[in-house]
């Protein structure tokens, strides 16, 4: 499942380990990584390339690209 966060509605706060992808508007440019903190105000992000990258929720462009799944015992 996929979700992005859109500025007309309210913007879905990834939870750790989810994967996002990140769309830089002037390069064209996506990095990949795996949320590492998130809250209302920022997203703490581990990239696949090493950097590490802090996004303004309702400033930054991404996508939810894996969403965490939790399991629950019967």
């Amino acid at each position: 499942m996929e979700r992005s966060n859109d500025a007309r509605a309210n913007a879905y706060i990834p939870s750790k380990r989810e994967r996002i992808e990140l769309a830089k508007r002037t390069t064209g440019v996506r990095a990949r990584g795996t949320v590492f903190y998130a809250d209302r105000l920022q997203i703490l992000v581990k990239l696949d390339d090493g950097r590490s990258q802090s996004l303004r929720t309702e400033r930054e462009a991404y996508r939810i690209i894996e969403l965490r799944r939790t399991h629950r015992s019967a």
